[in-house]
């Protein structure tokens, strides 16, 4: 499903949720009417709220104590990639790539290429269909076949437990079907909005103002929706990012090392 068919979906259960309340009133049922409004609150809250426990926990961000930071990139690979890669080469940082599957099936040796430099591939799913009214099942199989996809790109020792869900929407069976699937929930701190090409230093002043220890800060190396299409500000950002990084005293480091810091 995509964005707007999830909001659509969302605004037919609230919908059917005041429909409800309202004859529940009208029949003297309060406590019931109050439930269902209650209950379509927690729904749209949960579904919408990226980082919220609401869905099932989520790790959003590092310790506070030291100065250490992430930066993540979600929807590739994609054309954009070769030049982010170069970019974090050049500045001696380590990221993480949260990788759709079916860009992995298109770039195979561009996962590969993620993966030797030492960076981090965790999963943002197989084909960045949001997952708010999925169930388990489907939510599996997008483990699944994202995790065959890396495997077959990059060997068995690829991909972290880590996934995050496109857009960070999440429904009341993703949580359940991430877990039974041996990953873990991913968020963030910041969303610089690079997607809207906002222009370089844009960018670059919106991440320098994001980092701080434990910031976790989403990025896009290519485009969920539109296999192919490059992100050419993001890629040229990078300097200035890592700069800034600089500057401020914040190490740059991969979501698992961030959280992990002790």
């Amino acid at each position: 499903m995509n964005k707007s068919q999830v909001i659509a979906g969302t605004i037919g259960v609230c919908a059917a949720a005041l429909g409800l309340a309202g004859r529940a009133r009208s029949t003297g049922h309060t406590a019931a009417a109050a439930g269902v409004l209650a209950g379509a609150a927690w729904f749209t809250a949960g579904a919408f709220a990226a980082n919220t426990p609401i869905m099932g926990p989520v790790a959003a961000t590092g310790p506070g104590d030291r100065p250490r930071a992430a930066l993540t990139f979600d929807d590739g690979p994609g054309p954009s990639t070769p030049a982010v890669l170069e970019a974090l080469e050049a500045a001696g940082v380590r990221a993480t790539f949260f990788v759709l599957g079916a860009h992995a099936v298109r770039y195979p040796e561009i996962v590969r290429r993620i993966h030797e430099a030492g960076h981090q591939i965790a999963s943002h799913g197989f084909d960045h269909g949001i997952l708010v009214f999925r169930g388990v099942r489907h939510v599996r199989d997008q483990l699944s076949r994202t995790e065959a996809a890396i495997n077959d790109a990059a060997g068995a020792d690829a991909i972290s437990p880590w996934f995050r869900a496109p857009h960070g929407f999440r429904g009341p069976a993703t949580w359940i079907g991430v877990r039974s699937a041996g990953y873990r929930m991913a968020g963030w701190t910041a969303g610089v909005f690079d997607t809207a090409e906002p222009g370089v230093q844009t960018i670059v002043d919106r991440c320098d103002a994001a980092l701080r220890p434990g910031a976790v800060v989403l990025l896009h190396d290519a485009d969920g929706w539109r296999t192919g299409r490059a992100r050419p500000q993001t890629a040229m950002a990078l300097p200035g990012i890592c700069e800034a990084a600089r500057r401020r005293g914040i190490e740059l480091v991969t979501f698992t090392d961030l959280l992990e810091t002790a």
